[in-house]
């Protein structure tokens, strides 16, 4: 009876060893393969690389979009843009007088230059209110509202002047006339809108319209002498 449950013993240690050592060998272990000192191996034959592997890298970079490149801006004269909120009565007025949005009457300094001369008769070799021609006048205005100093016949503003064409025409520009039949005789300063303003002998300081059939019949050519940096001075000077 004692070597029959020794017996029984016995085969039953054998059963769990051979239970055990089944669901030990069924298990994943992780394995060093000699050989490759910085590569593991884990369940399921998955396997990492510890030397910072360049491919997966690669593969993660290429995944990022590229970033694009920062360009930078030429400098430019750039002012706060004018707003009819903004507007005063004297620029309301030359609004309704040419016609256009008084937005666009931002330069208000010329308009209180027009304004204070205004109605001021031609005279022949006359430069002050009391009588001006008009090169004079145009000459006082480049001065006061630009800065420049520009000579003083309609013949010598012309040759100062950059000659440019009517369809190029911005304030500021110089705008000459064949009134005479013989050559430049009359000049006046552009304004916007086909509007420009000069010392007519008619009826002294005004604004006048290139397409009124007089003056469209006798405009000989346009000069410039406001530069870009001139007229964003000006620009500046009216904030």
């Amino acid at each position: 009876m004692r070597n029959l449950l020794f017996l029984i013993g016995i085969a039953f240690s054998i059963s769990s060893c051979s239970s055990m050592k089944s669901a030990s060998g069924s298990a994943p272990v992780a394995s060093h393969k000699k050989g490759d000192p910085h590569s593991l191996r884990f369940l399921n034959d998955v396997s990492i690389t510890t030397n910072g592997s360049k491919d997966g890298a690669r593969q993660h970079e290429d995944d990022i979009p590229d970033i694009p490149e920062m360009h930078h801006s030429s400098k430019s004269y750039m002012f706060p843009a004018f707003s009819i909120e903004q507007g005063n009565p004297l620029q309301f007025k030359y609004a309704i007088k040419m016609g256009v949005e008084v937005e666009r009457l931002a330069n208000r300094n010329l308009y209180h230059f027009i304004e204070s001369w205004w109605g001021t008769p031609y005279r022949m070799g006359g430069n002050s209110q009391k009588g001006i021609d008009c090169s004079a006048f145009t000459q006082t205005l480049m001065s006061v509202i630009y800065g420049l100093e520009i000579p003083r016949t309609t013949q010598e503003q012309k040759t100062f002047s950059t000659a440019i064409d009517e369809s190029e025409l911005r304030e500021g520009d110089l705008v000459f006339f064949n009134t005479r039949g013989r050559g430049i005789s009359h000049v006046g300063i552009y304004l916007q809108d086909n509007k420009f303003v000069h010392a007519a002998s008619s009826g002294g300081v005004m604004i006048s319209s290139l397409l009124e059939t007089y003056w469209h019949k006798r405009l000989l050519c346009a000069g410039r002498v406001v530069d870009d940096l001139t007229s964003a001075a000006a620009s500046l000077s009216n904030r």
